[in-house]
């Protein structure tokens, strides 16, 4: 038998040919050759571009879609928010004319109470007509000690008017040893009026008495020209004199 020759046979490549033919009768066939091995990776690359592309194309169309959802749900939340900036709106505008009215209120009140507190100041004159004044002190002995107390005695004729000086409630109404009767306002505010003379007082304890309403008729006591009312002031307990807070007029 004879010897097998010692080397191998070299295995014959294959390859392809990618022909490119022109539509001109005058051009070359153009051809281009390619290794098994080439051909494979092409195919890898095309497969892989594929999967790259199809997963992009995925991505995209998911992201579009949850872009979408997003967007409604945004939409949704602005159209929320508009609603409800409206009804705040119109309750805000609720309040307003709520706070507007209760403002109007209180400015009101507060006038009214402005007033009823200067009907309470005992600042009106307490007679109801002319007469002459007299400031002097009224000078008492209490516990061994001299006390003088400023008021004023008014000299008036006859049916002269004693009235109050301030709105009030009427505190005492009792006899007494100079002047004869004694009536005391107090006018709810530390302010107290003392109004003395010789005719029997037209009210009684616990009524209430507007600024200028009736407390005695005056009348001349016997010998003399005029009739005399005496006044008095006291502030937080303490006698002040009547002229700080009379209004005289005329």
């Amino acid at each position: 038998m004879a010897a097998r020759s010692g080397s191998k046979k070299k295995r014959k490549a294959s390859y392809y040919y990618a022909l490119t033919i022109s539509n001109d009768p005058k051009s070359n066939v153009k051809s281009r050759r390619y290794t098994h091995g080439l051909l494979k990776l092409y195919e890898i690359i095309v497969a892989v571009l594929t999967v790259a592309i199809l997963c992009f194309v995925g991505y995209a169309s998911y992201s579009a879609s949850i872009t979408r959802e997003r967007e409604a749900a945004l939409k949704e939340t602005i159209t929320a928010l508009q609603d409800e900036n409206s009804a705040l709106a119109s309750d805000n505008e609720a309040l307003s004319e709520k706070v507007s009215i209760l403002s109007e209120t209180v400015n009101q009140k507060t006038e009214v109470v402005a007033q009823i507190e200067e009907k309470s100041l005992p600042t009106g004159f307490p007679l109801s007509g002319t007469a002459e004044l007299k400031e002097k002190d009224e000078v008492l002995r209490i516990d061994g000690n001299t006390v003088e107390r400023p008021m004023i005695e008014f000299a008036a004729s006859n049916g002269t008017y004693v009235i109050a000086a301030g709105d009030g409630v009427v505190s005492l109404v009792a006899e007494e040893s100079t002047y004869g009767w004694e009536v005391r306002i107090d006018h709810g505010n530390g302010y107290v009026t003392v109004y003395r003379t010789n005719t029997e007082p037209k009210v009684k304890q616990g009524d209430e008495v507007p600024r200028g309403g009736l407390l005695y008729e005056m009348e001349a006591a016997q010998n003399d020209s005029s009739a005399k009312m005496a006044y008095q002031i006291i502030k937080d307990e303490e006698y002040i004199k009547p002229t700080e807070m009379l209004k005289i007029e005329g």
